[in-house]
C-alpha cells in the first residue's frame, strides 16, 4: 500500500493510502478520543467521540478513509463541543457505575460507600437511614456482623480494610441515642393485615419493612422475648441485651400487635393464620443443633453450642464437668 501526504492540525504526515484515518492518526501519535479499542471489531462510528474536521466537514475519524492531501483538524472548538455533546448523550441513560466490592459482598446489599460518605460529612442520622433502607438493625449488625464487606474491601491491597462494621455501629448507635424508637415513620395504612411468625432477625426485618409500607403487622414469637438467635444465641458480652431491646423497639413500635409465648403448631395453625390475615410470613428459624457425630456426644453434660447459649441466656443452670 502506497503512502500519501495529509496534514493533521497543520503538521504533515505520510500515511498509508486507503487506510482508516483513526488508526493512522493513532499510529502517528495523534490523540483522538474514541471507543474503538478492540481491534477485532470494525469501526462503527456511532459513538461520535472521534469527530474531526476533514477538509472543513465534520465526520467521525473511524469512518474516514485516508486520501492524498486531506486536511484534518482534531482540536477545534467545534470538534470539542461535538465530542462533549456525544459524551453527554452516552452518559444520559448510562447505568454502568460499578458496584463497589464491599457492597457486592454484603448479603444485605447496603450502600456502604453512601453511608460512609454521610459519616464523613458528620451526618450520622442520614448514614443510619441509608443503612436502614436495606437492613433495619445497624447497631446489632455493627457488633456481630461477619464483615464480608471488609474481606472484599480494596484497601486490603494497600494496608488494611476500612472499619465498615465499626462505622455501621456508630451510625446505628447515633440513631438510637438521638431518635430512639421514633426515627421511622410508616406509609399510610393500606388495610392489609400481615402475620409475621418468628421474632428473630428474619421476622423482625420482615415486620419492619411491611409496617413501613403501611401494612398492619402482627408479630408472633414462641419465646418470652423477641430476638430469636440474636437473644438466645449470642452472648451478652458481644451483644448487650439492653441494646438489643432498644433496636427491637424501633420495629415493635410500628407493629399493630406483638404476641409472645405462642408457637406455630402448638397454639395456632397456618390455616388459622390464613383465615385471619391477608398474608403470612414464616421466619421461624433453624435452631436445631447439628452435632458433629463424635463418640459419646450424647452423654450427660455434653451440650451443643446452641443449647448451651440458650440455657445461659434464659438463666437455666448448666451442669458442667
Amino acid at each position: 500500500m502506497g503512502k500519501v501526504q495529509i496534514t493533521i492540525n497543520g503538521k504533515p504526515y505520510a500515511v498509508s493510502a486507503g487506510a482508516n484515518l483513526l488508526k493512522e492518526a493513532i499510529s502517528q501519535g495523534v490523540d483522538i478520543p474514541h471507543l474503538c479499542y478492540d481491534p477485532r471489531i470494525e469501526p462503527f462510528g456511532a459513538c461520535r467521540l472521534c469527530f474531526v474536521e476533514a477538509d472543513g466537514r465534520l465526520s467521525p475519524a473511524c469512518s474516514l478513509t485516508v486520501r492524498e492531501g486531506m486536511e484534518i483538524v482534531t482540536d477545534s472548538e467545534q470538534v470539542r463541543e461535538l465530542q462533549k455533546i456525544a459524551l453527554e448523550l452516552m452518559m444520559a441513560e448510562h447505568c454502568g457505575d460499578c458496584v463497589a466490592p464491599c457492597q457486592k459482598a454484603c448479603p444485605a446489599g447496603i450502600d456502604i460507600q453512601g453511608f460512609i460518605a454521610h459519616i464523613n460529612n458528620n451526618d450520622l442520622i442520614s448514614a443510619a437511614k441509608l443503612i436502614r433502607e436495606r437492613m433495619p438493625l445497624p447497631s446489632i449488625c455493627g457488633r456481630v456482623c461477619p464483615r464480608f464487606c471488609e474481606a472484599a474491601c480494596r484497601r486490603n491491597l494497600v494496608d488494611e480494610p476500612v472499619d465498615i462494621c465499626g462505622l455501621k455501629r456508630t451510625a446505628g448507635d447515633a440513631w438510637l441515642e438521638q431518635l430512639g424508637d421514633h426515627g421511622a415513620e410508616p406509609q399510610p395504612d393500606t388495610g392489609c393485615r400481615v402475620a409475621v411468625v418468628g421474632g428473630g432477625p428474619a421476622g423482625l426485618t420482615a415486620a419492619y419493612y411491611l409496617a413501613l409500607a403501611g401494612h398492619q403487622v402482627t408479630l408472633i414469637d414462641a419465646g418470652p422475648q423477641l430476638g430469636g438467635m440474636l437473644r438466645y444465641g449470642i452472648p451478652d458480652y458481644r451483644l448487650p441485651q439492653d441494646l438489643l431491646d432498644r433496636e427491637i423497639s424501633v420495629i415493635t413500635r410500628l407493629c399493630k400487635e406483638v404476641i409472645l409465648g405462642q408457637e406455630l403448631g402448638r397454639d395456632f395453625t397456618l390455616e388459622q393464620l390464613k383465615q385471619d390475615f391477608d398474608a403470612v410470613f414464616l421466619g421461624i428459624g433453624c435452631q436445631e443443633a447439628q452435632l458433629p457425630g463424635y463418640e459419646n456426644q450424647d452423654l450427660p453434660g455434653v451440650y451443643s453450642g446452641i443449647e448451651f447459649l440458650r440455657s445461659v441466656a434464659l438463666g437455666r443452670p448448666v451442669a458442667l464437668g
